[in-house]
């Protein structure tokens, strides 16, 4: 028995790593971000993002 299929993810290639000794833009914070976080902050300090529910509609 043979099983073929595809990926999963759409994107084929890998984003580059973001720079080494980037710190966290909260004030106060000395936290040193990996160089595979590409965003500003550490994971304490980031925004809270909800992630979209399909089919539920949400109220604001």
């Amino acid at each position: 028995m043979r099983v073929i299929g595809e990926r999963f993810t759409s994107t084929d290639r890998q984003r580059a790593p973001a720079t080494a000794g980037r710190v966290c833009h909260e004030s106060e914070c000395c936290t040193v971000l990996s160089i595979y976080n590409d965003m500003e902050f550490c994971s304490l300090h980031a925004p809270m993002v909800v992630p979209r529910m399909r089919g539920k509609v949400l109220d604001d």
